[in-house]
């Protein structure tokens, strides 16, 4: 017996699915509703009932912090009440490095430069108070405003943390009816804050995680391919579904995607190259060639990562430091670390199975400077650092652990002492 081909126009199905796949990740938002609903719920109470709130939203980078945010303002901008009178400002700690440029930002989001002109303030809580009783409509009430700092950690950066301050005691004082969202990958970002601003945050926090479990990671990865129901999408539905029941397929995402990168960016572009490569061979069925040969394409451009290709260029000093930062990070739990902390870590490992490696400290710290200008490693933001010996100076961790694990294993001739040292956990690293 033949089997019948399915009928599915794969042309039309990657015209749809590509919009989702490589377009913006809030247009089709899943697997983060109770995080949508109750920040939704924060932000209409701030527009509908004239509450002050302010919530910082934690996660690592891809997580879907940013997509979250503009989620939640798509779906309250359908209510009229929205639309007519809500004011988004956006700012972002790269780009506006200090308060006063803060200000100018805020002005211009804001369309106020009219309004201030050449007016001279006393100080930038005078600024700030008469930018937002600008905002009165005709029966004096303020227009609710929805403040979004990106790179929050960068804000707590600034001298004195003068519009964190401020933002925060407006929120706090229920004058002009503001929700101020903060958005940063540092968890410990409010232990940066000046006891004067903590006192008058809310402390409310929303941490995303990537997925713990691989059955949520594959229950949003089918949804991702599904189409909404008519007659002519369930046979590709159908076909869909089959094809990841099978359990070589399952194996595949589980040992060979998932336990390497459960972010959803990367899920979304596995699927589109797998999409690509159906409609390229004319094919009409999803298979765990078509699921490898996206696998395939995926990690080459991977491997033309610049990270990756800088820690290439590394020296085993270099590479061996790195792999002792990674243990500390996994130890402490990604608390900031000094440099003797880990050169200490780095002498246990010399001492125990590679007894070539140099122990002046004078090396290890030249090798130690490096790593900080390329930015691996950084002082923690919001530390006063000047006078104070580069030795102990905290630091924090800014390079992916699966981009550090997967460049060294690429490293040529990688000594095969440091591999083991890389791939050995915690509990034994420090034996």
């Amino acid at each position: 017996m033949v089997k019948r081909k399915l009928e599915i126009d794969v042309e039309n199905v990657f015209s749809h699915l590509s919009k989702r796949l490589a377009g913006p990740r809030d247009d089709y938002f899943v697997g983060q509703e109770e995080n949508l609903s109750f920040l939704l719920d924060l932000v209409v109470r701030t527009v509908d009932k004239g509450e002050g709130n302010s919530i910082l939203v934690l996660g690592p980078h891809g997580v879907g912090k940013t997509a979250l945010i503009r989620k939640v303002m798509s779906v309250a901008a359908e209510s009229k009440s929205w639309s007519e009178n809500v004011v988004v400002v956006q700012l972002n700690g790269f780009l506006q490095t200090d308060d006063k440029v803060s200000l100018k930002e805020i002005t211009r989001q804001l369309h106020l430069e009219n309004v201030v002109g050449d007016r001279v303030f006393g100080s930038f809580s005078d600024h700030l108070s008469f930018l937002l009783s600008s905002l009165k409509t005709g029966d004096k009430t303020s227009k609710p405003i929805i403040f979004v700092l990106e790179e929050f950690d960068l804000f707590c950066a600034h001298r004195n943390q003068t519009l964190l301050y401020n933002l925060f005691d407006t929120a706090q004082s229920r004058a002009v009816p503001i929700c101020v969202i903060g958005v940063s990958c540092q968890i410990d970002v409010t232990e940066l804050m000046e006891k004067r601003v903590k006192s008058r945050f809310s402390h409310r926090h929303l941490n995303l995680m990537h997925f713990l479990e691989f059955d949520q990671y594959y229950k949003v990865l089918s949804e991702m391919l599904r189409l909404d129901g008519s007659s002519e999408t369930s046979a590709w539905n159908s076909m869909v579904e089959s094809s990841l029941q099978k359990k070589e397929v399952k194996r595949f995402f589980e040992e060979q995607v998932f336990s390497n990168d459960k972010s959803i960016s990367h899920m979304k572009r596995l699927l589109y190259l797998s999409l690509v490569d159906l409609v390229s061979k004319g094919e009409t069925e999803l298979s765990l060639e078509t699921f490898k040969n996206a696998n395939h394409d995926n990690c080459s451009t991977i491997d033309s990562d610049p990270i990756e290709l800088t820690i290439k260029d590394l020296s085993i000093v270099e590479i061996c430091i790195l792999i002792a930062v990674k243990h500390i990070c996994d130890i402490y739990d990604n608390e900031p670390f000094n440099f003797e902390m880990i050169y200490h870590e780095f002498i246990k490992f010399k001492n125990r199975k590679f007894s070539t490696l140099p122990a002046e400290r004078s090396v290890l710290f030249k090798c130690w400077e490096n790593l900080l200008s390329l930015e691996f490693i950084l002082p923690r933001s919001g530390d006063r650092t000047r006078g104070q010996q580069l030795e102990y100076v905290l630091n924090t961790f800014h390079l992916p652990q699966t981009v550090l694990k997967r460049s060294i294993e690429k490293y040529p001739m990688c000594p095969t002492e440091v591999l083991q040292w890389l791939n050995s956990s915690m509990h034994t690293s420090g034996i």
